[in-house]
C-alpha cells in the first residue's frame, strides 16, 4: 500500500515539515516509489525506516533530561535555539574583536603586566646606586637607608591579595 508524505506525518503524529526533513536526510529514500507522476511511500517500509531512525525516550530518560541542571522544565526548542543563536552571535563578535585587536587574551595582558612590573622593580632598586653616582659624598649609612626605604616600598606594593579595580 502506498501513502503520501502527509499521510506519514499524520500516522506518526508529526508535522509535514518533520517528514520533509527526514526525506532530505535520505532516511526515507528506500521507501519512495513513483506512482504515476507523483512520489509516494511504501507504507510498511516508510514506517519501519521512521521507527528505526527515531530516538524514543523512555519515561526514565525523559525524567533525567528534565532534571539536567535544575528541577525546572527544559526550555522549549525555540527558546533553546534562540539562546544558542545569541551565544553563537556573541562568539562571532568576540572573534571579530580579537582579530581587530580590540580584545586580547588575558594571558597576553598578564604577561605584559609581569614584564612592566619587573622593569619598574628593577628601576626602583637601582635608585640608591644612581643616587650614589650623582651625589658622590653619600656615605654608606645614607646608602643603606636609601636601599632600605626602596625595598620597604617595594614590599608594601607586593601585596598578594590585590583585587582588580
Amino acid at each position: 500500500m502506498f501513502i503520501t508524505f502527509s499521510d506519514l506525518a499524520q500516522l506518526k503524529g508529526v508535522t509535514r515539515s518533520a517528514v520533509s526533513q527526514r526525506r532530505q536526510t535520505g532516511i526515507l529514500d528506500a521507501a519512495i516509489v513513483k506512482v504515476g507522476a507523483r512520489e509516494k511511500l511504501n507504507k510498511e517500509l516508510a514506517l519501519e525506516l521512521w521507527d528505526k531512525n527515531s530516538v524514543s525516550f523512555t519515561p526514565e530518560i525523559k525524567e533525567s533530561i528534565k532534571n539536567v541542571g535544575s528541577n525546572e522544565e527544559l526550555p522549549s526548542f525555540n527558546e533553546s535555539r534562540a539562546k544558542r543563536e545569541a551565544m553563537m552571535a556573541r562568539l562571532a563578535e568576540i572573534e571579530v574583536e580579537e582579530k581587530e585587536k580590540v580584545l586580547v587574551p588575558s594571558e597576553d595582558v598578564k604577561r605584559s603586566w609581569v614584564q612592566l612590573v619587573t622593569i619598574a622593580k628593577t628601576k626602583v632598586l637601582g635608585i640608591p646606586t644612581k643616587a650614589k653616582q650623582r651625589i658622590p659624598d653619600l656615605d654608606k649609612g645614607a646608602m643603606a637607608l636609601l636601599d632600605e626605604i626602596v625595598r620597604e616600598t617595594l614590599e608594601d606594593l607586593a601585596v598578594e591579595n590585590v583585587e582588580a579595580a
